[in-house]
């Protein structure tokens, strides 16, 4: 069979600066994968009248190991694999990624935690967490956005998490995607692990969840 299915279309790519891009889509199944490419980027200096398409790897991990998380919730519109489809928004059939309800924002005694795996080692420059959209928080702004947690990396083979960044009193982000810029970091695996939960969704207003649309990482 040689018909092909577009799983996501980049437009406008910026310059990665050496930094290793991630393109999450919804969970695809194939044989084959092919990227194609309609627009060259910056030609090398040493070529500069020259455009090629260059690439030093192109790594694709397997949909069964691709995300983890301790408390998910799975249904027809939230799941923890959603969370790197490349939907930034949350929309029917991929809201994105929702923990279970706890009953207080303090979850420090059982953190929640989502864990994306890159598939190899890799530099990490930045993450971004992009919050529920579908619906606002109780009283305004986004809806169970993380206040407190940390971002901690992985490398491959390792049990050993080692925390690139940490965040205390994460402001409501109002539907803006917050970046999150890391130093020096590298892994295979990507962990947001949240002990204090953000405003509640206004149709839920006395449970507190994680919530997000997608994580971006570069």
């Amino acid at each position: 069979m040689d018909t092909y299915t577009t799983a996501r279309t980049v437009t406008g790519q910026a310059n990665p600066g050496g930094q290793v891009q991630t393109y999450g889509f919804k969970t695809t199944t194939a044989r084959h994968v092919r990227l194609q490419a309609t627009k060259l980027g910056a030609p090398a200096t040493d070529e500069s009248t020259k455009f090629r398409l260059q690439l030093a790897e192109l790594t694709v991990p397997t949909a069964a190991t691709t995300v983890t998380a301790n408390c998910t919730l799975e249904n027809s519109d939230w799941g923890k694999t959603r969370i790197i489809e490349g939907t930034t928004t949350s929309v029917t059939g991929a809201r994105g990624f929702t923990s279970i309800d706890f009953p207080s924002a303090d979850v420090s005694a059982t953190p929640v935690w989502i864990e994306v795996d890159l598939g190899a080692d890799r530099s990490i420059g930045s993450v971004t967490l992009h919050p529920r959209t579908d619906i606002g928080g109780a009283g305004g702004g986004s809806a169970n956005f993380p206040a407190d947690f940390t971002i901690q990396t992985r490398p491959d083979g390792s049990s050993t998490y080692t925390t690139a960044r940490t965040v205390t009193g994460q402001s409501n982000p109002s539907g803006t995607p917050q970046t999150y810029n890391l130093t020096s970091t590298t892994g295979r695996y990507l962990r947001v692990t949240a002990t204090g939960l953000g405003t509640p969704a206004s149709d839920e207003s006395t449970k507190f969840r994680l919530q997000l649309a997608e994580i971006g990482i570069k």
